[in-house]
């Protein structure tokens, strides 16, 4: 080959590999150009945020929540300190590791805080979405645990410890349905949530009070900057940094009595579903209000593995404890709404304390093909309303109804408080529903039923309609005040830590009876007639006061016993409570649900302030009128 064609070959060989060099440099300097925009631009806040956090962390400062006061300054939910160990994810550099180490620790009664690495390790991935967060592992350790977490610390990157605050419930299951209580934000809510305020990890109001006033409740959470170390210790605050006082929230006084809630929970049947509400029909503030079965609040605030056992326990239960049968269940007021029947037979004019009906109760009344009775088989004979209400004849009252018709009812049913929502600052209420020839033909449009007169017997002795026990209340306040109905209420003010008033509700007039008072003078007579001996609702007396009521059973499914129900109000002539009880398939009002009532009144008229008192003017009024 002639020299100068090798020459020539070795300079194209040379310049071949320059430019593969070349190549190689460029797409070197490429990759650590893209590299660096990467990391300076794109990943700049979190990269700087990564650097801060090596020296600086943001803490966050939760609010101490309100506590909450019965109208005698009871604690009914306070606060008590409670530390959790949390993990910063982005501080954990071997993940299994950690795991090993956390694994070994254990409470001087050598048991570990947690069980299985399965458990735990399912907890460190969940966090790993949230790098920055301080995301809690374990709730509610021991003292000698946070003692040893912050020994060890060194040894475990990214554990540390947070004190917080957990609820306490004093009076437990007795006060469950109106307190509510407390949970952890979920995942799936936490961004929807964060712009209020909240932080991951934070507790918010689950149900009852809790739930219906968190505004009130929560505060405002502060912040404060604080040092720490490689492996995530804090060393303390970091000075000429901003930091923000946390706000508490406010302690709510509520209109409950702590005595007298204990004591319906008390005598309410452990084995037996349903309801007692009490409360001053003057105002409406709610004096007493249970539903049975009931929970426990302070499982809640246990740490996940009892907590978890505990709810799968009541959330599977059959009886519902969750339910504030109070204002959610929804019953057939059986007899008691004979009282209803009764104001609107007297308001309309359609009849007087001394009419009689056209046919004597004989035990049972034909009305077309339908042959519908009485509960006393061998009949009461021909009666005058008073005795009508007083022994609950069923006969008298199917001819009322014919009588009246069903608007007319319905009407003086819906102006006191009956089948319509009561307004109380609770969720979950229910409305009922007042059965009447118009609601009749619409509820049952679907199924292709249409009102028949013969409907109207049912409606007027209460086996129609649905009502809560809350309603039920409110309707015999209604009757024996005669004035105005007030919607009902529980929390009566709220205040600063330091007993600054914030604010104070005021009672609201819901609707008006509309009754006159030749009306009220003869219902308050008949209802007292029912609590005098030789009336239904005679265990329900209280010596020295004059208690007006009415007994009644409900059907509610074939060959089942009826709900047991009760109403009364005292002192019936101005009464300043007014009470409902419930008692599913119990059986008669009578006897089940008027002694539960009367262990309340006489509590509240022998141990109370304003009933002593009552109870006093009404003996010395009997004395010197004797």
């Amino acid at each position: 080959m002639p020299r100068g064609s090798r020459v020539q070959d070795d300079q194209q060989e040379r310049s071949y590999k320059s430019l593969i060099l070349s190549g190689a440099i460029a797409v070197f300097f490429f990759i650590l150009i893209a590299r660096l925009f990467m990391v300076q631009v794109i990943q700049a806040e979190t990269n700087i945020k990564l650097s801060k956090e090596n020296r600086m962390q943001l803490r966050i400062l939760q609010a101490p929540r309100g506590q909450i006061f019965d109208r005698n300054g009871n604690a009914l939910a306070r606060n008590r300190p409670s530390y959790s160990l949390c993990i910063l994810p982005y501080q954990v550099k071997n993940r299994n590791k950690l795991v090993e180490k956390l694994l070994k620790i254990t409470t001087r009664k050598n048991e570990r805080i947690f069980k299985e690495s399965s458990e735990l390790i399912a907890r460190l991935q969940k966090a790993a979405y949230r790098r920055f967060d301080a995301t809690r592992i374990k709730e509610d350790i021991p003292m000698e645990i946070t003692s040893i977490i912050e020994e060890h610390s060194m040894e475990l990157p990214g554990i540390i410890t947070e004190i917080e605050s957990r609820r306490e419930y004093p009076l437990g299951p007795a006060a469950f349905h109106v307190l509510g209580y407390m949970g952890e934000i979920p995942e799936k809510h936490f961004d929807s949530l964060k712009g209020q305020g909240y932080h991951y990890g934070d507790v918010i109001g689950k149900a009852g009070l809790e739930y219906q006033y968190e505004d009130v409740f929560r505060g405002e959470s502060g912040q404060e900057y604080v040092e720490v170390n490689a492996y995530g210790k804090r060393l303390g605050a970091i000075e000429n940094m901003p930091r923000k006082e946390p706000d508490p929230g406010y302690d709510v006084y509520l209109t409950l009595d702590a005595d007298l809630q204990q004591l319906a929970y008390d005598e309410f049947p452990d084995s037996l579903r349903g309801s007692v509400v009490m409360l001053n029909p003057r105002n409406g503030e709610v004096l007493c209000m249970l539903s049975n079965p009931s929970a426990d609040p302070n499982i809640f605030s246990m740490a996940t593995g009892l907590r978890s056992k505990q709810w799968a326990e009541i959330a599977t239960d059959p009886d519902l404890p969750l339910n504030n049968r109070a204002i959610g269940g929804t019953y057939t007021p059986g007899s008691t709404f004979k009282l209803v029947s009764a104001a609107a037979g007297l308001a309309s004019g359609e009849i007087t304390a001394k009419s009689r009906m056209p046919r004597a109760c004989t035990g049972a009344y034909r009305f077309g093909n339908r042959v519908a009775h009485c509960w006393y088989s061998k009949g009461h004979g021909r009666l005058r309303l008073p005795d009508a209400v007083k022994l609950s004849c069923n006969i008298y009252f199917y001819q009322l109804g014919l009588k009246l018709g069903s608007m007319t009812i319905s009407k003086y049913a819906h102006r006191l408080g009956l089948g319509e929502k009561t307004g109380i600052d609770l969720p979950g209420e229910r409305s009922g529903w007042i059965c009447n020839e118009e609601s009749y033909n619409v509820r049952h449009k679907a199924r292709g039923w249409q009102w028949t007169r013969g409907i109207v017997l049912d409606v007027a002795i209460g086996q129609q309609h649905i009502v809560t026990p809350l309603q039920l209340a409110c309707m015999i306040g209604a009757l024996g005040n005669g004035s105005d109905l007030y919607t009902p209420f529980l929390v009566k003010e709220w205040r600063t830590g330091s007993g600054i008033m914030v604010k104070q509700i005021s009672p609201k007039t819901k609707s008006s009876p509309d009754l006159d008072s030749a009306t009220v003078a003869t219902m308050r007579k008949i209802m007292e007639s029912v609590v005098n001996p030789g009336g239904t609702g005679w265990r329900s007396a209280v010596p020295g006061i004059p208690v007006g009521g009415k007994t009644g059973s409900a059907e509610w499914k074939k060959g089942e016993k009826t709900h047991a129900l009760f109403v009364a109000c005292a002192p019936v002539y101005d009464p300043v409570v007014a009470i409902a009880v419930v008692v599913e398939n119990a059986g008669h009002g009578g006897s089940v649900a008027a002694p539960i009532a009367g262990k309340l009144l006489r509590y509240y008229f022998e141990h109370k302030d304003e009933g002593a008192s009552l109870v006093k003017q009404y003996t010395a009024r009997k004395n010197n009128a004797e």
